[in-house]
């Protein structure tokens, strides 16, 4: 094996360890602010889920959070008696309805995150724009692959 392989072999398990790394602490970072907040980490996500993606379907949600329709129809039941989300007709399919956040629920929550985000912001203003679209295209490229893997395989 040259030394360029070697080097390079390194570079990607420093990399894999890095990014294992920052999963865990988002998930335990994640849980914390979940229990500060009265939900469970599944259903703080939903509500992570709805802010990025806005008003949605609850087949939408299963589809992002890999839950089945009836765990996100029992999960939506919970985050709707509590104030975080809310039901409404669909104007474009009458069958079905829009789920949204409660934009004053997220408020509380997203303050949580405020000096976490404040603090990478300052990391992103540190670095050259080319370095910045690498590491954009590459977030991009690791949650495409996400979305084709499943937990077993």
């Amino acid at each position: 094996m040259s030394t360029s392989t070697r080097q390079r072999d390194a570079l990607h398990a420093s990399l894999i360890r890095h990014i294992r790394q920052f999963i865990a602490g988002a998930i335990l970072f994640n849980q914390k602010v979940a229990e500060e907040t009265g939900l469970s980490l599944t259903d703080m996500q939903c509500m992570n889920v709805l802010d990025l993606l806005g008003p949605s379907t609850p087949g939408k949600l299963a589809e992002c959070t890999g839950l089945t329709t009836g765990g996100v129809t029992v999960m939506l039941d919970r985050l709707e008696k509590a104030g975080f989300v809310k039901r409404a007709p669909n104007p474009a399919d009458r069958r079905s309805v829009l789920v949204s956040v409660n934009p004053r629920q997220l408020k509380k929550i997203n303050a949580h995150y405020e000096r976490i985000e404040l603090q990478t912001v300052a990391v992103f203003s540190g670095l050259p724009e080319d370095e910045l679209r690498a590491a954009d295209g590459f977030l991009a490229r690791l949650n495409a692959i996400r979305h084709t893997s499943t937990p077993s395989g």
